[in-house]
């Protein structure tokens, strides 16, 4: 009887070990294949958006045609033209396009370079795999304080690497060019000052804009490199962009600032898609509630937790006029050109400066550190 005993237990604890491994695979299969699943189901709705549109545009070439226009004229006219959409379809659109975008991208990567693939896997994961692939773990904390805080650090942390830089000389194997390295700590001295009578003046974004307005508005076609940003100091690309995905580790830390403003450059052009197709649509900002106005707002900084739909709303719509609507009129009038880039890098850094000092911020600390209205944060204690 002992005997049997033993049998039975031996045979229930394999019986339980072969159930596990069971489990465990058949979790392994799911967890795979469910992100190509989501992927292909989201490609389906894509080309389904992209045939209402390509008949709305169809409507509008016949409607331009019999009015006489110049073929070209009509075929440069629908490549600026978005419509037949609603703006949360447009916004599913631009996701599913920059997912099979990355999709590509990664699957190139694998097959031609598999000995480069690991280190872009390492050094640029949040920007080349598809979102149905990424796995965020949020731990004691919500999606929105996770990104309310890793914002809150990464602003902090780069205002004190612009604090460095303007007093300790960068290193450089050149020894003549000490003029240079002047200059380039006077321009971090100046970006101080400026940031200072934010945080000490608390100014609107209108403000703030009119006062850069010379760097946005220009007499002559800006360069590529300027429209790029690449004359934007890298302590503001990289933290921009790290503020992007949300991230701050040490290994965002080792990536390329070339690569840090590549992602920036990026996601402003995807905004700026945006922020035109609710200008030229004439989308009612009061009709967006939920996660797309949650999402929309997240994608340029604004404030979220802890706000308001009705003040969520408010911001953006100031967004809107500061970024789109406004210099559109602005440049029909006298001609100039607009650098769309620079000026919503601007409302970015606007923004994410703001949300470290919103009062519902997820990261106490450094949230009281910030708050303008602190007894020891005075004009005349920092000067």
């Amino acid at each position: 009887s002992k005997n049997m005993n033993v049998v039975k237990s031996t045979l229930g604890e394999n019986k339980d070990i072969i159930s596990e491994s069971v489990g465990g695979v058949k979790g392994f299969v799911i967890s795979t294949v469910r992100p190509f699943t989501q992927l292909y189901d989201e490609n389906k709705r894509c080309n389904g958006i992209r045939q209402k549109e390509k008949i709305f545009k169809q409507a509008l070439r016949n409607e331009w045609k019999d009015m006489g226009l110049d073929p070209k004229e009509i075929k440069n006219r629908l490549k600026k033209t978005s419509g037949g959409i609603s703006f949360e379809e447009f916004v599913f659109l631009q996701k599913g396009n920059k997912d099979r975008s990355k999709f590509m991208s990664t699957a190139f990567y694998v097959l031609a370079f598999p000995k480069v693939w690991p280190y872009m896997f390492m050094f640029n994961k949040e920007n080349i795999l598809p979102s149905q692939f990424q796995n965020n773990q949020y731990w004691g904390e919500t999606k929105l304080e996770a990104l309310s805080r890793v914002r809150s650090h990464i602003v902090l942390r780069s205002i004190m690497n612009l604090e460095c830089k303007a007093h300790t000389p960068s290193f450089s194997l050149n020894p003549f060019n000490g003029k240079a390295r002047e200059r380039k700590m006077n321009q971090y001295n100046s970006i101080i000052n400026g940031i200072r009578d934010t945080l000490l003046t608390n100014p609107s974004p209108e403000y703030m804009m009119e006062k850069l307005e010379n760097n946005f508005f220009l007499q002559n076609k800006p360069k590529g490199g300027i429209v790029n940003l690449v004359e934007l100091p890298s302590v503001f690309t990289s933290g921009l962009a790290r503020a992007i995905i949300g991230k701050s580790n040490f290994v965002s830390n080792l990536v390329p600032n070339f690569l840090q403003r590549s992602n920036l450059v990026n996601h402003i052009q995807q905004i700026t898609r945006c922020d035109e197709f609710l200008a030229n649509q004439a989308v009612d900002i009061s009709s967006l509630s939920g996660p797309i106005l949650v999402d929309t707002c997240n994608d340029r900084f604004i404030s979220t937790l802890g706000s308001s739909e009705e003040e969520m709303r408010r911001k953006l719509n100031t967004w809107l006029q500061l970024s789109a609507i406004l210099p559109a009129r602005r440049t029909k009038k006298t001609r100039e050109y607009f650098n769309a880039n620079l000026a919503r890098a601007a409302l970015l850094g606007f923004h994410a400066l703001d949300s470290v000092r919103h009062q519902p911020m997820a990261s106490t600390l450094p949230r009281l550190i910030m708050q303008s209205n602190s007894n020891t944060l005075s004009k005349e204690n920092m000067l």
